[in-house]
C-alpha cells in the first residue's frame, strides 16, 4: 500500500493505493481504474478538471482503502467533497491519486496513460540484432 496525506476541504485525509483501491473504484464507477486515469491525466494536462463523479469515486476509493485498513471511519464524506471541495482541492487529490498509482506500479506517471508501442517495437528490433 502506497499512501500520502493531503488537505481536502480543510481536513487532513490520507489517500492510499493498493488493489483494494482498484476494486472499490470498479464497484463504484463500473469501469476499470485505468480508463479513469487516462482520462484524468489528459484532462489535467489540458488544464481541465476530470469528470467530477469519477474523480470523487477515485478519491473515496483511495481514502477508503487506507481508513478501512486501520479500522477507522473516513474523515470526509462524499457530500463534503461535492459541496465544499475547491478546484485546487480536486486537482491536488486527483494528482495525488495518479501519483500513488504510478508509485504502486513503479512506473513513471507519464506512462500511466498510454503505452508507447513504438518503444517496445524498437526494443524487439534491438534484441533481434544482438543475440
Amino acid at each position: 500500500m502506497i499512501k500520502k496525506e493531503i488537505t481536502l476541504c480543510g481536513k487532513q485525509v490520507v489517500l492510499a493505493y493498493c488493489f483494494a483501491t482498484e476494486i472499490s473504484y470498479k464497484l463504484l464507477a463500473e469501469e476499470e481504474i485505468t480508463d479513469f486515469v487516462v482520462q484524468a491525466v489528459e484532462s489535467l494536462q489540458d488544464n481541465r478538471m476530470p469528470d467530477t463523479r469519477k474523480s470523487i469515486y477515485a478519491i473515496l476509493s483511495a481514502a477508503t482503502a487506507y481508513y478501512d485498513s486501520i479500522d477507522k471511519d473516513l474523515p470526509i464524506t462524499d457530500k463534503e467533497i461535492m459541496f465544499k471541495a475547491t478546484s485546487a482541492d480536486m486537482a491536488t487529490a486527483i494528482g495525488t491519486f495518479i501519483g500513488l498509482r504510478a508509485d504502486f506500479y513503479r512506473i513513471p506517471a507519464s506512462e500511466t496513460t498510454v503505452s508507447d508501442s513504438s518503444e517496445s517495437e524498437e526494443e524487439e528490433e534491438e534484441q533481434g540484432k544482438n543475440p
